[in-house]
C-alpha cells in the first residue's frame, strides 16, 4: 500500500521542462567564433534543451549556405541538447505562399548536404499575424502543412503577442511575448495569453541588463507551465552576453 501511495505521489507531481528558444541572427564568422558564448553555454549545460533559430539571410539565402554558416550550424547540430530551426518571415501574411515554400524547400535541402550535418528540424515563422480571421488561419495552416510535407517536424509561429486559439492547431510553439524586459509584467503578462496554451508558449524578452536576476521570472514561467524562454541584451539578437546566458541557463536548469 505504501508503494502504491509513493507511485501515486510521483505521478501527481507536475513534470515540466522549460527549454530555451534562442534567435541566433548574428553572422557566425570564421570557426563560429561569433557564436562562441552561445556554444559555450550549450556545452556547459547538457541538461538544458535548446532550440536555436538560424537565419543566414533573412531566410535561408541560396543553397548551400556559405562556409562559415556550414561550420557553425554543423557545430550546433553536434550537441545532443540542441535542435536547429530555420527562419522565414511571413510579413503578417503579405509574403506569398510561393515565396514561403521556396524558402522552406531550401532549408529542407540542407539535410542532403554531403559534407556536414547542417539539417534543420523545423521552421520558425516570424512576423506572424494574430488577426483572428479565416484568411489568416488558412495562410498559416498551409504554411505549417508544407513544413510537414518536407519531413520537417517543428513549426514555430512568432506574432510576438497573444495569439488566437486557432493558430495553436498548426504550431508546436507560439511566441506570445516578444518585447523588452521593461515592458514585461511577469504573471500579469502570462495571464494575458490565450488560456490553455501555456505549454505551447514562448516568452522572448530582449533589452535586459547583463546582470539582471532572471531567476524569479523563470520560476514564475515554470509555475505557469510556459514551454520556452529567451532573455537577451539587445532587440535584434546580435549580442549574446555570456553573463546573461549563464544566468538564464542556471535558472532554466533549476526549473
Amino acid at each position: 500500500m505504501q508503494l502504491i501511495f509513493i507511485i501515486s505521489l510521483i505521478f501527481a507531481i507536475p513534470c515540466h521542462s522549460l527549454f530555451i528558444l534562442l534567435p541566433l541572427y548574428l553572422y557566425p564568422d570564421t570557426s563560429a567564433s561569433a557564436w562562441s558564448n552561445v556554444t559555450a553555454a550549450i556545452a556547459a549545460n547538457e541538461n538544458v534543451q535548446w532550440q536555436i533559430i538560424v537565419n543566414p539571410n533573412s531566410g535561408p539565402g541560396t543553397y548551400p549556405p556559405d562556409a562559415n554558416y556550414i561550420t557553425a550550424i554543423s557545430k550546433l547540430n553536434s550537441y545532443p541538447n540542441v535542435v536547429t530551426v530555420g527562419y522565414v518571415a511571413t510579413g503578417y501574411t503579405q509574403v506569398s505562399y510561393d515565396s514561403l515554400t521556396t524558402q522552406i524547400d531550401v532549408y529542407a535541402q540542407w539535410s542532403s548536404y554531403p559534407d556536414a550535418d547542417i539539417a534543420v528540424t523545423g521552421i520558425f515563422f516570424d512576423e506572424v499575424s494574430n488577426t483572428p480571421t479565416e484568411e489568416v488561419y488558412t495562410y498559416y495552416q498551409r504554411a505549417s502543412d508544407y513544413v510537414s510535407s518536407k519531413s520537417l517536424s517543428k513549426v514555430i509561429f512568432n506574432p510576438g503577442a497573444p495569439a488566437p486559439a486557432e493558430l495553436f492547431n498548426d504550431a508546436d510553439t507560439i511566441v506570445q511575448y516578444e518585447n523588452a524586459l521593461s515592458v514585461y509584467k511577469g504573471e500579469e503578462t502570462i495571464d494575458s495569453f490565450q488560456p490553455g496554451f501555456n505549454n505551447q508558449t514562448c516568452v522572448m524578452i530582449h533589452s535586459a541588463a547583463e546582470d539582471v536576476d532572471v531567476r524569479p521570472l523563470v520560476q514564475s514561467m515554470v509555475e505557469r507551465g510556459i514551454q520556452s524562454v529567451y532573455f537577451g541584451v539587445d532587440c535584434c539578437y546580435q549580442v549574446f552576453s555570456s553573463e546573461l546566458l549563464g544566468s538564464m541557463v542556471s535558472a532554466v536548469s533549476a526549473g
